[in-house]
């Protein structure tokens, strides 16, 4: 079999799972029966389409949504408890009725299961209702709707593999107990994709940075796991062997709790070795492609789960550009070939990643180079010194950690700088515009390959040139900041996420925040506070009664401006009532005033007409701008229709020279210079205070408005 035709069979396993077209029980067996007998490529591929068809139909009918309704029983935990922001506990378990996404709320049940994990069991009471809406997620978990724990009767421990693995969990956390709570909850998600201590300033940093994937177990952690058990496996015979890794492999699996992206790799780790035992030709590609057939097959719903999909395309990425990039790049061969793998990864993930969770960050590039190395040590020694720390315990596993530490601390300074450059985001757009450049760039020409240049270019200057947008930005569900150039002020409520309003801010390229403005005494405002706080200069927290001690407490009625930002309080609450709102600057805007009274002092409108052309002096107009008088300088040279000079008052007359005009005959505008009219009297006016430059025609019959001003020109008095 050939590369291709494993990549046309894994499109066909995967077309049929996304299809799921309604057919037969029963239509995958001729197909199945033929491929075997005549092994052809066409047959094996309609085999699979049709297969993958049915299994992801059936799975998909025994995800029948739950009722309202009462609930007591056993359930098994499928995943570790996650506390939310809002203060809830939060898990998937097994019941007798399907999976559900498990909440808890009351105290005294999220007391007794916040220390349980993965496999254990316990008796609930709650209540049961069905989502709002399936999503593509839920499918993908085979979740059925939502258990509302209100009470738990017991707790146990799970079967002996889960049991076993739960304590070597436990072991890992009481090595790494010399650490600092922050490097802790980043050993831990390096090592066993375990992110659910993580603070949220530090998930906003490696977002920012473009390195969630190092928090995520993937293909690296499996190939790191096999380096740490290589010394071991090398010294037994060729099949124990291959049981041996696939053993390890399993168990390292069960220990991250089945992730999509460990199930792919620990797929394909299987097919490799299984090649590599046999003696059997292979390649990446054919492992990849051969394991998400058997992938799709066994559970045809992962084609749903995004997590599944990232980790297939950065493979994708990592086997098939990689390699063609590495050639072209400038420097040595280490730093040649680990640019390469970053690239191709955020290539191949950029077209599924970015409909989904939006732009990527440009940071990722320079992020994913100076990090990659760092993190495959940490995981390494992670793994291995870890280990001995949790069984040896106190100062041995203080000092086992102190390299541990080292590599932690340079790890969050390399997320802490690349999310604090400035270099900007790319979307779709900017993706197909290099792919535009890679594929002239291979072309024998060099006038192509010079715009192939200059195209690349621009993609990689065009997100650091563009200016930010001020005004206001919503961030989630229950959280907005308002942008005043490079400050900004934040208003949070009882259901923001700390981790979406920092990115935001840093989206926005802000540097302080003037002011947070908190609605809500839950615990997801405190938090979404605290992250604020951490990665920026707070000048003022406005918050209810009873929020903290160092936050303000407004009165009734009380208003500040930060920029051109207002906020007005009309009640302190709890909750707090507030209105965020766009002002304008209050000394510019007195300056402005000022200018245009002293303006209508000095204009004066003509008593005459010529053959009702209109006025022939100036008029002032008030449009909300410092510059509105208008003049026309084909005036009389005396008499009451004359004008005067604006800064000295004096009497000119229509013979005189104007400031850029050269006679009464060539009148010119008195901003640009540029001609006006060629006679005198033809009733044609420029406004000065205008971004153009308009003639604005008057009809002394009717009221008319400038083009720009908006308002309606007064009508000159009669006589």
């Amino acid at each position: 079999m050939s590369d291709r035709v494993a990549v046309a069979l894994a499109a066909c396993a995967w077309f049929g799972a996304w299809w799921a077209h309604p057919l037969p029980w029963w239509a995958p067996i001729p197909g199945v029966v033929v491929a075997c007998a005549v092994r052809r490529p066409v047959t094996a591929a309609v085999a699979l389409v049709v297969l993958a068809d049915v299994l992801a139909v059936r799975a998909l009918d025994g995800l029948d949504p739950l009722g309202d309704a009462p609930f007591d029983g056993e359930i098994t935990l499928v995943t570790d408890p996650e506390p939310t922001a809002d203060g809830r506990l939060r898990f998937e378990a097994t019941t007798s009725i399907g999976r559900v996404l498990t909440e808890v709320r009351s105290p005294g049940a999220k007391e007794m299961l916040a220390e349980r994990l993965a496999g254990d069991l316990a008796r609930v009471r709650g209540r049961t209702e069905a989502f709002g809406r399936p999503s593509e997620w839920s499918r993908s978990r085979h979740l059925v709707g939502m258990l509302r724990v209100e009470s738990v009767d017991a707790t146990a421990t799970g079967a002996p593999p889960a049991a076993a693995v739960n304590a070597y969990r436990r072991m890992l956390d009481r090595g790494a107990a010399s650490l600092d709570p922050e490097q802790r909850s980043l050993l831990s998600g390096l090592v066993l994709g375990d992110d659910r201590a993580q603070p949220p300033e530090l998930t906003a940093d490696f977002r920012a940075a473009g390195l969630t994937h190092l928090l995520a177990v993937s293909g690296q952690n499996v190939a790191f796991v096999l380096v740490v058990f290589g010394p071991m496996l090398r010294r037994i015979r060729i099949w124990p062997r291959f049981l041996l890794s696939v053993t390890v492999i399993a168990a390292f699996a069960l220990l991250t709790r089945f992730e999509p992206s460990v199930l792919r790799a620990a797929v394909v780790a299987g097919v490799a070795l299984f090649a590599t035992t046999t003696g059997r030709p292979s390649g990446g590609v054919r492992h990849l492609a051969l394991a998400v057939c058997a992938l799709l097959v066994i559970d045809p719903l992962l084609v749903h789960s995004l997590g599944f999909r990232l980790s297939v395309a950065a493979s994708t990425g990592v086997l098939v550009l990689a390699p063609r990039l590495a050639p072209r790049l400038p420097g040595p061969r280490w730093f040649r070939e680990g640019t390469a793998v970053t690239v191709g990864a955020q290539l191949a993930v950029a077209p599924v990643l970015i409909p989904v969770l939006g732009p990527m960050p440009m940071a990722a590039l320079p992020a994913n180079i100076a990090a990659g190395p760092l993190a495959g040590m940490l995981m390494v020694w992670g793994l291995a010194a870890g280990t001995a720390a949790g069984a040896l315990g106190g100062s041995a596993a203080w000092l086992l950690h102190r390299p541990s530490a080292v590599g932690l601390d340079a790890l969050d300074l390399v997320a802490s700088v690349g999310a604090s450059l400035p270099l900007g985001s790319v979307d779709l757009r900017h993706i197909l515009v290099l792919a535009v450049v890679v594929v002239l760039a291979r072309l024998d020409r060099f006038l192509l390959r010079v715009v192939a240049g200059a195209l690349g270019a621009i993609v990689i200057l065009a997100p650091v040139l563009t200016p930010t947008v001020d005004g206001r930005h919503l961030v989630g569900r229950d959280a907005s900041i308002f942008v005043d150039g490079r400050v900004a002020v934040v208003e949070v409520g009882a259901r923001a996420d700390p981790a979406d309003v920092v990115e935001a801010l840093r989206a926005a390229r802000v540097v302080a925040v003037g002011m947070v403005v908190v609605r809500s005494t839950e615990p997801a405002a405190a938090a979404s506070v605290e992250a604020v706080r951490a990665r920026f200069p707070v000048g003022a927290v406005i918050a209810p009664p009873g929020f903290s001690d160092d936050a303000v407490v407004p009165p009734d009625g009380f208003r500040t401006q930060v920029g051109r930002i207002v906020v007005v309080v009309d009640g302190a609450g709890p909750p707090l009532r507030a209105r965020v709102r766009w002002g304008s600057r209050e000394p510019d805007r007195a300056v402005a005033d000022e200018h245009i009274g002293r303006a209508r002092e000095r204009a004066t409108w003509p008593t005459r007409r010529l053959r009702g052309r209109g006025p022939r002096c100036g008029a002032a107009v008030d449009c909300g701008s410092s510059r509105t008088l208008l003049h026309s300088p084909g005036a009389p040279r005396a008499g009451p229709s004359a004008i005067r000079h604006r800064s000295t008052g004096r009497r000119r007359g229509a013979g005189q020279q104007h400031r850029r005009g050269r006679s009464a005959g060539r009148r010119r505008c008195r901003r640009d210079g540029r001609d006006r009219g060629a006679r005198p009297g033809a009733g044609a006016r420029s406004c000065r205070g205008a971004r153009h430059h308009r003639d604005v025609r008057f009809d002394p019959g009717r009221r008319r408005s400038s083009p720009r001003c908006r308002r309606p020109v007064p009508r000159p008095p009669r006589g």
